[in-house]
C-alpha cells in the first residue's frame, strides 16, 4: 500500500492505494484498487477544488509490477511454445523412429531372405559344379575309351589289309610261283630241301633268277626264323675281312640280327666268312651266326616281285 499525503489548508489526506496480486501478475492482468480525485476545499467550491489525478504506471513499484507480469506472461508463452514444440518434434521424432525401425525389420527380412536366396543359389552352383566334374570325367573316359577302340579299329584295319594282300598275294602265286617258293609281301622265297656250300648255294639262286636272301626288316628276318631250318642267307665278308657285305654289293645296315658274341670267327681256322640264320636260337631278332663258308646247309633264296 502506497499513501499519498497533501498539507494545504484543511486539506484532507486520501489514501490511494493500488493492490497488485500474485495472482493477477500470473494472469498478465494488473488491477487498480482504486483511483481517486483529491479535494482541497470542504464547501467543493468550484475555484477551491484541484483535481489530483494518480497515474500509477507512472510509479516505480507499478512499472517493476506490469514488467514483471509481462515477463511472466512472456515465460509463460514460452513454456507453452516449448512444449507444443517438443510435443511436435517428439511426435515427428516418434514416426521418424517407427519409419526407421520399419525400414530396419523391413531391410533385415530382404537381407534374410537375400542371404537364403545367395545359400540356395551356392549350395546349386556346387551341385551343378560337381555333377559337370562327373560329366567331364565321364567325357575323357569315353574319349580315352574312343580313342583306344579307334586305335584297335585302325590296327584290325590294317592287319585286315596286310591279310588281304596276303591272301592274294597267295592267290597270285598259286598261279605264277614255280614250285616250292613262298610268297611273302613283295618277294618270293625259295627254301631248298638239300644242303651246299655257301658258294654252290648262291650259284642255284642264280640259276633260278634269283639271289641268296637279302633281309631288309624286322618283319622279313621272323618270316625267315619260323621256317626252322639252319639256312645259309646272302651276308659274307670274304673279299674284305670284317666288312660285312650283301651279295648284290651293298653293305650292311642292319646288324642288331646278330646273336650275342657275334660274328665271332670262332673257327680254328679262323675263316667264318658266310652268315646264316641258327634255327635253334630262342630270339627271332638275334639269330645270326657266321660260320666257315664250307659248311653245308640249307639256303633261301629271294626274287623280288
Amino acid at each position: 500500500m502506497n499513501k499519498v499525503t497533501f498539507d494545504r489548508g484543511e486539506m484532507e489526506e486520501r489514501i490511494v492505494d493500488i493492490y497488485v496480486s500474485a495472482d493477477t501478475l500470473r494472469d498478465g492482468e494488473t488491477s487498480i484498487k482504486r483511483e481517486e480525485t483529491v479535494d482541497t476545499a470542504p464547501n467543493n467550491g468550484p475555484g477551491d477544488q484541484h483535481s489530483v489525478h494518480v497515474q500509477w504506471w507512472r510509479r516505480p513499484s507499478g512499472v517493476a509490477a506490469v514488467c514483471l507480469g509481462l515477463l511472466c506472461v512472456l515465460l509463460l508463452a514460452g513454456i507453452i511454445g516449448l512444449s507444443v514444440y517438443y510435443g511436435v518434434i517428439g511426435h515427428h521424432n516418434s514416426t521418424e523412429r517407427n519409419q526407421l525401425q520399419t525400414s530396419n525389420n523391413n531391410l533385415t527380412k530382404e537381407r534374410d531372405q537375400l542371404q537364403t536366396s545367395y545359400n540356395t543359389l551356392t549350395k546349386e552352383r556346387d551341385q551343378l559344379q560337381t555333377s559337370y566334374n562327373t560329366l567331364t570325367k565321364e567325357r575323357d573316359q569315353l574319349q580315352t575309351s574312343y580313342n583306344t577302340l579307334t586305335k584297335e579299329r585302325d590296327q584290325l584295319q590294317t592287319s585286315y589289309n596286310t591279310l588281304t594282300k596276303e591272301r592274294d598275294q597267295l592267290t597270285n602265286c598259286k598261279q605264277t610261283c614255280p614250285e616250292g617258293w613262298q610268297k611273302f609281301e613283295s618277294s618270293w622265297y625259295f627254301l631248298s630241301t638239300e644242303t651246299k656250300t655257301w658258294k654252290e648255294s648262291r650259284e642255284d639262286c642264280l640259276k633260278r633268277g634269283a639271289h641268296l636272301v637279302i633281309i631288309n626288316s624286322d618283319k622279313e628276318q621272323e618270316f625267315l626264323f619260323k621256317l626252322k631250318k639252319r639256312v645259309w642267307i646272302g651276308l659274307t665278308d670274304s673279299v674284305s675281312e670284317g666288312t660285312w657285305k650283301w651279295v648284290d654289293g651293298t653293305p650292311l645296315t642292319t646288324p642288331r640280327y646278330w646273336n650275342d658274341n657275334q660274328p665271332d670267327s670262332g673257327d680254328p681256322s679262323g675263316e667264318e666268312d658266310c652268315v646264316e640264320i641258327h634255327k635253334d636260337w630262342i630270339f627271332p631278332l638275334k639269330a645270326w651266326n657266321d660260320m666257315p663258308c664250307y659248311w653245308k646247309l640249307n639256303w633261301i633264296c629271294e626274287k623280288v616281285v
